[in-house]
């Protein structure tokens, strides 16, 4: 599938559990994966970026910053929900 971020490609699905795709983009070739969990609390929710070589030190390290900021704003975005 074409993207902005590289192409994607789904590697495994299971309906309310999880998601894995590959992640190529700016010369990296990872895998992010979602896990989700049910709580007593309600969801617990898990990603995993895996596949980072070790001369990839810095697109690890862009990689932490930028899921940071987009849990950031989704820890906001589910605070809105009744």
């Amino acid at each position: 599938m074409g993207s902005p971020f590289g192409n994607i490609e789904v590697r495994a699905a299971r309906e309310n559990n999880l998601m894995s795709y590959t992640w190529a983009a700016y010369g990296l070739e990872s895998v992010v994966t979602w896990t989700l969990t049910p709580s007593s609390t309600g969801t617990h929710l898990l990603m995993e970026q895996s596949g980072f070589r070790p001369d990839q030190r810095q697109a690890h390290q862009g990689a932490n910053y930028g899921w940071q900021g987009f849990f950031a704003a989704l820890e906001q975005v589910l605070a809105r929900i009744d």
